[in-house]
């Protein structure tokens, strides 16, 4: 298994500092009626079904902590069609600051040389998704806009999006389907996030889009070594080391955009490889 220190380092370079959701997409427009074009919606509806948690003993480059499988069910509920952006996140900092006052999060002023022009925040950037925050600003973040960050098994259900293949698009690792470091080889990229997208092969068969690269994603879920065991509750309501989930700008490895593949860090950690999502739920 992968120790927690491996996973840091090979799932998000780290900052080194450790101390919105409007209409959701429903149905089309009937054939024959003229529809103007309109601002992308921000999130979308996921119907209510179930699934198996986790990967199969066979799947190629699979971690331990995959399993065991554990099927789990969901009503109907919401999931924002990208991560949340740097504009969204920047109008609702000072909201997010007296909601939680130990809430953090870092700009390019704060980065060490190495990571310069990374961390968005602060920068003209305004349509990619918000990084360097750490695990309670992504959390104070959603209940402002009426959600919560996903939990583990809500995140993994809506990046398959009914699929059970090693990818949500398939059994083998495509460009064109992430936003990762792959054709770089073992040092990356070292370029940074792209802007978020709508529509388009980054999207899953849901309509999410970004789950697979960019940034990994915040989860409400503490780390267990076993899938579907809970963590010890904390008196803080933090968890010791939450689940993000992903993959990131900078990963090149292309197992760690998996749908099944797990990643964590401490919650006070700012990283340039890790954003987040809101879910509403009815």
């Amino acid at each position: 298994m992968t120790s927690t220190s491996c996973r840091v380092r090979s799932g998000v370079a780290l900052v080194v500092f450790v101390a919105g959701c409007g209409t959701a997409r429903e149905g089309t427009a009937s054939l024959g009626v003229r529809v103007e074009p309109s601002a992308p919606p921000e999130s979308v509806w996921l119907p209510a079904g179930r699934f198996e948690m986790g990967s199969p003993a066979g799947e190629p480059e699979r971690d331990v902590d995959e399993g065991p499988r554990t099927e789990v069910a969901f009503e109907r509920f919401q999931m924002d069609v990208t991560p949340v952006t740097v504009r969204a996140f920047a109008a609702r900092r000072e909201q997010v600051r007296a909601k939680d006052p130990q809430a953090r999060w870092w700009s390019d002023a704060e980065t060490p040389g190495e990571w310069l022009g990374r961390c968005n925040l602060d920068s003209e950037r305004t349509d990619h998704p918000v990084n360097c925050v750490d695990w309670r600003a992504a959390r104070a973040y959603c209940e402002l806009v009426g959600g919560a960050l996903p939990t583990e098994a809500e995140w993994e259900y809506a990046v398959r999006a009914s699929t059970t293949s090693a990818f949500w698009w398939g059994e083998s690792f495509d460009a064109e389907h992430g936003v990762g470091s792959v054709s770089c080889g073992s040092r990356g990229c070292r370029g940074g996030t792209a802007p978020v997208v709508h529509a388009g092969p980054r999207c899953n068969g849901w309509g999410l889009c970004d789950m697979a690269g960019n940034v990994w994603q915040w989860t409400a879920t503490g780390y267990q070594e076993r899938l579907g065991e809970d963590a010890p509750p904390e008196v803080s309501g933090v968890p010791e080391k939450p689940i993000h989930r992903g993959g990131s700008w900078l990963n090149h490895i292309p197992s760690l955009f998996r749908s099944a593949h797990r990643g964590l860090a401490y919650p006070k950690n700012g990283l340039t490889g890790v954003g987040f999502r809101c879910v509403h739920r009815p």
